[in-house]
């Protein structure tokens, strides 16, 4: 006897339901990406109760007639794709023909729509099945009212959270879509209540200060890139600007908002050395691309997508995030905003060094002159707690930390050397045994010239006797290490990796230690070579090497202004 029966439409639906429709914020998209997709300029979120009651999506768009109103929730109906090649070239949103029926099957719907030159209609489901049809008054466009949600599956309202989880959700949903249609205008409405209206004119700036809140886009940097036929705009929201989570990175790629870890990784990267550790930044990346290199068919939600070289799409963003921020002149870091934002410094204690290091290997003359000078020009006053450097000038006080100061000057210093190494080496005086276990030594010896690339040269009983001319002699250990660590891992040494790991290590290892106590001529040396640094503004490890307290936060202070 047969067991395999077709399913019917309506449990299909559910079926579909389930993979398309979670919770609340899921119909939102699902209804938003149809008003984008119909042309609208106008867009509007009506939610009630968190959307569990009611959640009514107004737009301007196209509208339909009377068959394709109806149409519209069955299943697999679609009016964007016909055959094989539009599949491959998908240039909208929505595609599927899933949402409404998905909708539908667990919720009352009613839809009412009208094209510019028709009459309007109106079209509701209960549940999957059709209930009525008939004339409707409004305007051009189509509203879509979704109430009662999943009250015919209420096993479904154990996956749905607290209100301000609800509530949460929506609006981050509501951003992403607004943030990537800058064109479009957008309101959102709960319980009646305004929360959020953009203005749909263009304006990024003006965008994002809607989404994100006056006064955000001070110092924000802005780029656009090309790549072949891959174009690249970047709005990058000042590095002060620091989040503990990683969310607000936002990638979207032709339009379409998703959820991508090797391109997000390369905006944290790009930001690299600009932020404290464990502090993410707001950016939004967006890209226009050949929709043929593109598989958006891999997620019921469409968060996903499968792109041709994503690493190198990864590699460029990481590149232009990095230039664009070092290309700019950035503001100071004010003392009075550390202190009222609580910037955690903990766990950081000040290593011990000598200072002339930092006079060694100091930026050729002609390559100084080149360079943008970042920092303001201040006159030294004094030294506070041994440890920071004060300046001032018309605007105001400077604090310089000098060993964060000196971690710079001679991060980039390495960073400079690593970046084109050369195979030049210089002979040792004597061998020198290595601190390696015979497992390391015997990785070593697998992997012999991989450290002959790099200028490094051993004995057959693998005691070293040459070094690249770049590295000093009390630093071998470190770059031996991390070399090993690089082959044992990938199987191969990432020399922009090894360029930053030792550049870090080293520039730590060999700065201005703390209450070290200066001359004027060390510190005019050290403040010029920090002055020609690419980012002067942070030590390798994202913390501020100078902050600045205006005339008006001191006086404020002593209550001479209020």
């Amino acid at each position: 006897m047969p067991v395999i029966r077709q399913m019917d439409q309506r449990l299909a639906n559910m079926i579909a339901a389930g993979e398309v429709v979670d919770r609340p914020a899921s119909v939102i998209k699902e209804l938003m990406e149809n008003a984008i997709d119909a042309h609208a300029t106008q867009v509007s979120v009506d939610v009630f109760d968190m959307g569990m009651k009611k959640m009514i999506v107004t737009d301007n768009g196209v509208g339909m007639d009377q068959i394709d109103a109806k149409m519209a929730f069955s299943r697999h109906a679609t009016s964007k794709i016909k055959d094989e090649f539009d599949l491959s070239h998908i240039q909208t949103l929505g595609f599927r023909g899933e949402a409404l029926a998905a909708i539908a099957s667990v919720s009352k719907v009613l839809l009412k729509t009208r094209q510019e030159h028709g009459e309007g209609f109106f079209v509701s489901f209960e549940g999957g099945h059709f209930v009525t049809e008939g004339l409707a008054t409004l305007n051009k466009g189509t509203v879509v009212e979704v109430s009662d949600l999943f009250y015919n599956t209420p096993a479904r309202f154990k996956y749905i959270k607290s209100d301000l989880a609800e509530k949460i959700q929506i609006i981050d949903l509501f951003d992403r879509i607004a943030l990537a249609n800058p064109n479009i205008r957008f309101a959102l409405f709960m319980d009646g209540k305004k929360i959020k209206e953009t203005y749909g004119n263009g304006d990024f700036y003006q965008l994002i200060d809607h989404i994100y809140g006056s006064r955000m886009t001070k110092g924000m940097i802005v780029f656009h890139e090309t790549v072949q036929k891959i174009k690249i705009d970047g709005y990058l929201l000042a590095p002060s600007i620091a989040r503990s989570r990683k969310k607000d990175i936002s990638i979207f790629v032709n339009g379409r908002y998703i959820k991508n870890y090797a391109l997000v990784q390369a905006v944290i990267e790009g930001y690299h050395s600009f932020m404290m550790v464990g502090k993410f930044p707001i950016a939004l990346i967006h890209i226009a691309i050949d929709p043929s290199l593109l598989d958006v068919n891999v997620h019921p939600q469409k968060y996903e997508i499968k792109f041709v070289n994503e690493m190198i799409l990864a590699y460029h963003i990481e590149s232009f995030v990095k230039r664009a921020l070092l290309m700019e002149k950035h503001e100071i870091v004010e003392g009075k905003d550390i202190i009222d934002k609580k910037i955690e410094t903990e766990n950081y204690t000040p290593i011990q060094f000598e200072f002339h290091d930092v006079l060694e290997n100091t930026i050729p003359l002609e390559e100084e002159k080149t360079r943008m000078h970042k920092l303001p020009d201040m006159s030294y006053v004094g030294v506070f707690f041994g440890t920071y450097l004060i300046f001032q000038n018309e605007e105001g006080m400077f604090l310089v930390d000098q060993h964060a100061a000196a971690e710079r000057v001679r991060y980039e210093h390495y960073a400079h050397a690593l970046s084109h190494p050369t195979k030049a080496r210089k002979m040792m005086l004597l061998e020198r045994p290595l601190d390696l276990t015979d497992q390391d030594q015997n990785f070593l010896k697998h992997h012999l010239q991989a450290f002959n690339d790099l200028g490094f040269g051993f004995t057959e009983d693998m005691h070293l006797n040459q070094m690249p001319t770049w590295l000093r002699d009390e630093e071998v250990d470190i770059a031996l290490e991390a070399c090993l660590v690089m082959l044992e891992e990938n199987n191969h040494i990432d020399l922009q990796k090894l360029r930053d790991t030792l550049a870090k290590d080293i520039s730590c290892k060999g700065a201005i230690k703390a209450n070290k106590a200066l001359s004027i001529l060390e510190i005019e040396a050290l403040m010029k070579q920090l002055q020609v640094c690419e980012n002067p503004y942070h030590c390798p490890h994202g913390r501020p090497t100078i902050v600045k307290l205006t005339h008006y936060d001191i006086e404020r202070m002593f209550k001479r202004v209020v």
